[in-house]
């Protein structure tokens, strides 16, 4: 929490040395960009492989949170790791299985969006083709009313395919479970 009270947005980010978890077959990357609309009820287990090693002979750190290589839109866990935060993440999005004959995987799917971002005090990047689709935020400005009580959400603008947020609940939940493979970059309030 910042200093003014305010609950701080992250964004996720995974841990270089560690593993990941990547699609069998490379066109299956698209089912792993999400939308923020629910597919659990049409979803089928994508074939998975995990990545121990990044070709240079060294061996990736296992880890509860590997890098999915599909961007920021999907959070990518163990069996184990779900386990622990399953109670506290089901009103923010849905758990997909992902299969994978070296571990039980999980593919979190954010659906929970909030129109929180304050437009007129972030700097965006808009597609030329769609002004209603933000493609980044170069500085972020929340509306705080809006996420005082959410751990995490994706916002309206990206269509459901952006960045997934969270807040400092969700960090801590994180922290205090001991599950590894991610770091968090604050990204609003600024210091």
């Amino acid at each position: 929490m910042s200093k003014n009270g305010i609950t701080s947005v992250y964004t996720i980010q995974h841990c270089e040395e560690d593993e990941w978890l990547i699609p069998v077959d490379p066109s299956d990357y698209d089912f792993l960009v999400f939308d923020g609309k629910p597919r659990a009820s049409s979803w089928k287990p994508v074939a998975m492989r995990r990545l121990k090693d990044f070709g240079d002979g060294l061996p990736a750190r296992p880890c509860d949170f590997p890098c999915g290589g599909s961007g920021d839109s999907c959070l990518i866990m163990t069996e184990a790791a779900k386990e622990r935060i399953d109670s506290h993440m089901k009103r923010y999005g849905e758990f997909l299985p992902l299969r994978c004959g070296d571990g039980h995987f999980w593919a979190f799917h954010v659906t929970h969006v909030v129109d929180a971002l304050n437009e007129g005090a972030s700097n965006v990047l808009r597609a030329t083709d769609d002004p209603d689709l933000v493609l980044m935020i170069k500085k972020h400005a929340f509306h705080p009313e809006k996420i005082a009580a959410d751990w995490m959400f994706k916002l309206p603008q990206s269509h459901g395919r952006g960045s997934i947020y969270v807040t400092d609940p969700f960090v801590s939940l994180i922290h205090s479970s001991g599950l590894t493979g991610l770091k968090f970059k604050r990204v609003w309030p600024h210091s």
